[in-house]
């Protein structure tokens, strides 16, 4: 292992395998219409019959986050628990792809991920977003072929911040926790990484995002993507 110096930061370099990304907000940023997918949301939980009302939408994806469980806690009928989730998958979907006319690279995001492909290294997507909206997103940018696994929200009952999501596509990339570092924007990615025991580095989406991931605890984050190559050893 060797130490260096990054934005005032000292980082330990660790013999790692493979390296895991997040994807929207750290690998690309895409304009997805959250008040219209609240929106349409608190109406449908609405219609299912919870009894709390959501007022705030930000409340209705921390429901949506938590899985069933929530759902029931919140006052959704037991006998619509099912078609709920399937509309809910409906809704985000949807209005995900609806947006894939607006998505962008981050800086120097296919260069890395090159790089570290050309360097051997396994690389995974680990995303909560849909597995269409994935599959159409690395394609777009000619990606596809350099990842070995993508796990994204409909390919797990147990999406981030659950640690099996992450856990599950270090496996599909054949690597362990104990080599694979984990790239994301935001604390739910920090929150997984911690959960699964995964190093994590965090990616400075903006002074904003990146304030969040330091008062969570955040020890790493870098504001350019090719530093993932020096972290990793590449």
């Amino acid at each position: 292992m060797t130490e260096f110096i990054s934005h005032g930061q000292r980082i330990t370099l660790m013999p790692y395998k493979a390296v895991v990304f997040d994807l929207d907000g750290t690998l690309v940023e895409s304009k997805i219409d959250y008040q219209k997918m609240g929106k349409q949301i608190k109406e449908l939980l609405g219609r299912k019959g919870m009894t709390e009302h959501i007022e705030d939408r930000r409340k209705a994806y921390q429901i949506i986050r938590e899985g069933a469980e929530s759902l029931l806690k919140f006052g959704l009928p037991p006998e619509n628990l099912e078609s709920t989730l399937i509309e809910l998958d409906m809704i985000m979907n949807r209005i995900e792809l609806d947006a894939l006319p607006t998505m962008t690279l981050k800086p120097n995001a296919v260069e890395t991920i090159k790089a570290l492909h050309s360097k051997g290294y396994r690389l995974g997507i680990c995303t909560r977003s849909h597995r269409v909206y994935a599959d159409k997103t690395l394609e777009m940018y000619g990606l596809d072929s350099l990842f070995h696994a993508v796990v994204a929200r409909d390919d797990t009952p147990h999406p981030k911040p659950d640690a099996r999501q992450l856990l599950v596509t270090i496996e599909k990339v054949g690597a362990t926790r104990e080599n694979t570092l984990y790239i994301g924007d935001t604390t739910t990615d920090l929150v997984t990484a911690e959960n699964a025991n995964v190093d994590f580095v965090g990616y400075w989406r903006n002074e904003r995002w990146a304030q969040m991931l330091i008062d969570r605890g955040c020890g790493k984050i870098v504001k350019d993507l090719l530093e993932i190559v020096v972290l990793a050893g590449a």
